[in-house]
């Protein structure tokens, strides 16, 4: 190109691969002068400004121009929706709002009409420019506009040919800038950076989405194995929907070392033209929470604090990550579901601070943050912001990586031009001022900057515009996308946006803009091939239309040479059954008391990884009492209660009247006892309170139907016991003395499901009850849960005979069924059964038997290891096996 020549190219991507790129065997060149058409006409704006041509007005930014659209429709809709303003989306109507005054610089359309909605917006646009004209500013398109008005008028020194790049359908003011720049005797010729003719394109159909994204980056990889100097591009008129998995398949394919954590910044052998919200990065996102929760007021959400705590790029996100974790866990096990960043201190004091640098930094950047003014400007804002987030200590420790520092530099652009809005907004409160950022940081794209020349590009419809490629695939090619759905805006008369053919105005404009990019895509590339899917999910999908005239389509091959399908190529699969675990040594002490009994009967491997390794779940806080909480509460109340009961006749004396200030008492003493560890909202712990008072008042009644009189000789008492060599420490709930001075041992149970069928079993699931019967006490004559419910209060047990308690059956009732005297001749016989049953389970534990084999998958509802299991291998290895 001359130096007297322009390429005006329809996107920013295509301008700068026009830049960049190198002519065949030049060793020195001048770099093409190509920019788009706003890049352009922003350029001769300057020097309209310099030369004196016209002091035109400054042009609004996108973030400017849509927080102005906002207060003039909040204005507009408090003065005649009143109360009823605060109901409307401002950020969506504004957006809508902004696109259709954009449609009405580039196309000839105008406001109003009959429909209310093109009323309304014809009466904002009016008062949007009305306070465009009194603050000296204009809007992108109306600038452009001004200045083709110039260059009409014969203004501006102009090149003497530009050529056009990449418009598949020019708008009419596009259209009215190339005739401008023709009557002013500038040569516009079109730009095809392809000399490729229209190519017959391969078409697969694929059974889904899935298959076709692997079928695509399949093809990928067979042409850069043959040749790895091709450059190839994917596109989809879904790229949002297809992004994830193609990236997830080409960096597996094409680049497996990324798998590591180390290694996700390698440079990638392809590009994705999608960006994301500067939001959603990670490093933004945490500065973002971190001001967030500094001008929080009250308490919040602990799932807020937990993702601070665990996230990095702020305090000593490095050296203290085991204490914040430490921190954590014991936030989630100690700490209510609304709580204040103040109670960390004093819970981090109470684990012997194990993060020190971190509260102190999260103490620092929320006491900057709150020394700042009540009411200040954006960029003074902008300024107090940037302060507290260095005394957060974000970003972090740890050097940046490259997406992580370009990032950060985004973030900070976007804190510098807060000041941009200042005209705007004048003062406003902090909330507002970190709102407002929250949204900026939304509406920015980012986009890291590509390293090298990429082999692939993955791109949408629009960014593929004029490029050229060795080989283009183009997936989701269905009739429900391509040609894609009309989208009129709804603040414009549909009838004037069809009959000026506006930009998605109808289905003939996109089906005509649907024809001209699929001609331009088949004549992209030397190979072109098309895919579509057959289905999603149940739904039946169907090709595109513009496939009609094509070749018929042939079935995808979905082949890819993953990394997990290359590293089992390299050698047989052999299964290996690993069910054995180290022996337990001499001395080792076994967690779990009862419970490590119980996940041996259930599942060895539960009770390995548990209880021997250690692993557990991290408690999930939930808003108010959990199920676990509210038994804890029944536990102490009762334990209260009998405390100061003592005995059967007790309880008759208080159901004789008193039993509801006894009651009382016991609630309000479980409540206060609780509450030293969590305190409770007065009106939550008033409803707590009467729940428990129902609760209790119903199982003592029910308690009150036993025919043996009985004497509590035990609550919540703590027992040891050594079975087979294994340790089992145990609480329990509760053990009565009968008159003739046999026990019955009662444990509470504040949930429906209880099942002791396997009490008569090989494998005990369920044996605190037996345990203590068993091999702790001596003369027991009854176990039973005792379900304390409101709606069907009931003991579920065995006993010895059958008066002991209501609803129990004893070994000699016909109605018992679970021991039958065949087996179980006696009550001697049950706890005999008990004891080898139990001694079998321990000795497994003692020898280290480990592996995964249950009876049922809903036996391990209470596992906390169940990823450890590897549930879903087994079922497909099982499914595989037939």
């Amino acid at each position: 190109m001359s130096e007297d020549s322009l390429l005006l190219c329809a996107t920013s991507r295509l301008a700068q691969t026009l830049r960049g790129e190198v002519p065949a065997g030049a060793g020195r060149w001048p770099t093409r002068r190509a920019l788009t058409i706003g890049q352009w006409l922003a350029t001769l704006a300057d020097e309209a400004l310099l030369c004196g041509i016209e002091a035109l007005p400054t042009a609004l930014d996108s973030d400017a121009e849509r927080l102005l659209w906002e207060q003039v429709i909040a204005e507009h809709l408090a003065s005649g929706a009143g109360d009823a303003a605060a109901l409307f989306d401002l950020p969506g109507l504004a957006a809508s709002a902004m696109d259709a005054h954009a449609l009405c610089r580039q196309w000839p359309l105008s406001a109003g009409g009959g429909a209310d909605e093109t009323r309304l917006f014809a009466a904002w646009q009016e008062r949007f420019l009305q306070r465009c004209r009194g603050l000296g500013r204009i809007d992108a398109g109306g600038l452009q506009r001004r200045l083709i008005e110039l260059i009409e008028a014969g203004h501006f020194v102009l090149p003497g040919l530009v050529r056009v790049a990449g418009f598949d359908r020019p708008t009419p003011l596009e259209r009215r800038l190339l005739a401008a720049l023709e009557g002013r005797g500038t040569v516009v010729e079109k730009w095809r950076n392809s000399t490729v003719d229209r190519q017959i394109p391969a078409i697969f159909a694929c059974p889904d989405a899935t298959a076709e994204c692997r079928a695509a980056v399949a093809w990928a990889q067979r042409r850069l194995a043959a040749d790895p100097g091709l450059r190839l591009a994917i596109v989809a008129p879904d790229l949002a929907g297809v992004r994830d998995r193609l990236a997830a398949l080409l960096d597996d394919v094409l680049l497996p070392p990324a798998i590591r954590p180390d290694a996700a910044e390698l440079p990638r052998p392809f590009n994705i033209s999608l960006g994301r919200p500067l939001a959603e990065q990670p490093l933004v996102r945490r500065a973002l929470d971190l001001l967030a929760l500094a001008g929080s007021r009250g308490r919040i959400e602990q799932g807020r604090l937990s993702a601070l705590l665990l996230a990095g790029f702020w305090g000593a996100d490095t050296d203290e990550a085991d204490g914040r974790a430490l921190l954590d866990a014991a936030m989630r096990r100690e700490l209510p579901y609304l709580t204040t960043p103040a109670a960390l201190p004093r819970l981090a004091a109470r684990l012997g601070d194990p993060c020190p640098a971190t509260l102190a930094a999260l103490a620092a950047g929320s006491e900057r943050l709150a020394s700042a003014p009540r009411s200040q400007t954006p960029g003074d804002w902008g300024r107090h912001l940037r302060a507290a987030l260095t005394a957060f200590g974000w970003p972090g420790q740890r050097p940046l990586s490259s997406d992580e520092f370009q990032a950060h530099r985004a973030f900070g652009e976007v804190l510098d031009g807060f000041g941009r809005l200042d005209e705007l907004l004048g003062k406003i409160g902090q909330g507002a001022a970190l709102a407002r950022l929250r949204e900026l940081c939304r509406n920015r794209v980012f986009q890291p900057e590509t390293r090298g020349q990429p082999a692939i590009q993955v791109l949408g419809v629009l960014e593929s515009a004029g490029l050229a490629f060795d080989g283009l695939w183009v997936m989701g090619l269905n009739d429900d996308r391509w040609p894609p759905p009309p989208r009129p805006n709804p603040l414009l008369a549909a009838e004037a946006q069809r009959a000026a053919d506006s930009a998605h105005a109808s289905a003939e404009v996109e089906l005509d803009f649907a024809r001209r990019v699929h001609a331009r895509l088949l004549a992209s590339a030397p190979e072109v091939v098309l895919s579509w899917a057959r289905a999603d999910g149940n739904r039946v999908l169907r090709p595109s239309p513009l496939l009609a005239g094509d070749a018929p389509p042939a079935d995808c091959d979905v082949r890819l040479a993953t990394l997990a399908g290359r590293l089992a190529a390299t050698a047989g699969l052999v299964a290996v059954v690993d069910a054995q675990a180290p022996p337990v040594a001499a001395g080792e002490a076994v967690a779990g008391g009862s419970w490590l009994l119980r996940a041996q009967a259930i599942c060895p491997a539960w009770a390995f990884y548990q209880f021997r390794l250690g692993a557990v779940a991290l408690e999930s806080p939930v808003e108010g009492l959990d199920p676990a909480a509210r038994g804890t509460l029944v536990h102490a109340a009762l334990e209260h209660f009998w405390r100061r009961t003592g005995d059967s006749d007790g309880l008759a004396a208080l159901l004789g009247g008193g039993l509801t200030a006894a009651v009382a008492e016991a609630v309000a003493a479980a409540l206060a006892g609780f509450e030293q560890r969590m305190a409770l909202p007065p009106r939550f712990r008033e409803l707590e309170g009467a729940r428990l008072q129902r609760l209790l008042e119903r199982w003592l009644r029910h308690e009150g139907e036993r025919r043996q009189p009985f004497t509590v000789a035990a609550c919540e008492q703590q027992a040891s016991v050594e079975v087979e060599g294994i340790r089992v420490n145990m609480v329990v709930d509760r053990i009565d003395r009968l008159a003739d001075g046999r026990l019955v041992v009662i444990d509470y149970k504040t949930g429906a499901a209880i099942d002791i069928r396997n009490w008569a079993g090989e494998r005990i699931t369920e044996p605190q009850l037996p345990i203590y019967a068993a091999l702790v006490a001596g003369e027991v004559a009854a176990v039973s849960f005792a379900k304390v419910l409101i709606d069907k209060p009931a003991f579920t047990g065995v006993a010895d005979s059958g008066d002991l308690l209501p609803g129990v059956q004893g070994l000699g009732d016909e109605r018992q069924k679970l021991f039958p005297a065949e087996r179980f001749a006696d009550w001697p016989a049950v706890v005999g059964h008990w004891r080898d049953r139990l001694q079998a389970v321990a000795r497994e534990v003692g020898a280290g038997v480990a592996g995964v084999s249950f009876a049922s998958e809903s036996d391990l509802r209470y596992c906390e290891v169940l990823p450890l299991l590897r549930l879903p291998e087994r079922r497909r290895l099982q499914q595989a096996a037939g």
